[in-house]
């Protein structure tokens, strides 16, 4: 990714420019040098970089840490931190900013560009699974059926309109409650009219949508049909249950 923008944030000038330098000749020309915790936080606002090269210890103002911090409210490049030495505290504090690697000095132009172009691909593939889950959120919050998403300790992490519609759950309601808690069927097709945990039981079971009626927060029934599906890792560990909820009252089919 040669285009990609890059701002330096280091306080030695002659440091500054061979790091520059070592960038030029890995085929990065889009670059911005900065001296100073204050300067590099109107850089990352003016210019919005692809990646901080950022200096931990800097002689003026803020050090490095502080200045991400700022920078992270308004931009979230991924960031590389520069350090010759740093105590304890500090280095603890670089942690909390979630930072893409360190790079100990003096460092090899090898062991750079490595960090480099291994920090601007995950951006990037970052990026593009971020962009297909904003593509299936939208998707998911149109389509007529209601859908509602469970970790694997059944707490809900999403509900769609249709379903906060049926279940009479509002979204910031529903997040973060237990999956049974918004969700109250009675099987139809049970002579006892069992309730929940037997109807997801039975779909997680046998992948055959059921028959039920749903019974709101506020009371009103709704005939529906329901299957549930439990998404499975890739090494067979249950990441959670998706729910798909359909009215048969207003149904087109």
């Amino acid at each position: 990714m040669e285009t990609a923008k890059i701002l330096i944030v280091e306080d030695e000038t002659l440091v500054a420019q061979d790091i520059k330098y070592r960038l030029i000749k890995m085929g990065y020309s889009t670059l911005y040098v900065s001296s100073n915790g204050e300067d590099a936080i109107q850089q990352a606002k003016k210019f919005q970089p692809d990646l901080i090269l950022m200096d931990i210890i800097l002689a003026q103002g803020m050090d490095g840490v502080e200045a991400v911090k700022q920078i992270r409210e308004f931009l979230n490049t991924p960031i590389i931190y520069l350090t010759a030495s740093s105590d304890t505290d500090t280095l603890t504090r670089a942690k909390e900013t979630s930072p893409s690697g360190f790079i100990l000095k003096p460092f090899q132009t090898r062991e750079l560009q490595i960090a480099i172009e291994l920090t601007l691909h995950k951006n990037e593939t970052e990026k593009e699974i971020l962009k297909k889950e904003k593509w299936l959120s939208a998707t998911l919050k149109s389509i007529g059926e209601g859908v509602i998403a469970s970790d694997n300790t059944d707490i809900v992490f999403f509900i769609n309109p249709t379903a906060q519609k049926l279940t009479g759950w509002n979204e910031s309601e529903a997040l973060g409650k237990k999956l049974l808690e918004i969700i109250h069927i009675v099987d139809t097709s049970s002579k006892n009219n069992t309730k929940n945990e037997a109807i997801v039981e039975k779909n997680l079971r046998s992948d055959i949508p059921s028959n039920g009626i749903l019974i709101g927060k506020n009371g009103n029934k709704t005939q529906v049909t329901v299957a549930a599906k439990s998404v499975m890792g890739s090494n067979g560990e249950q990441l959670g249950v998706v729910l798909m909820i359909r009215d048969l009252e207003n149904s087109d089919s």
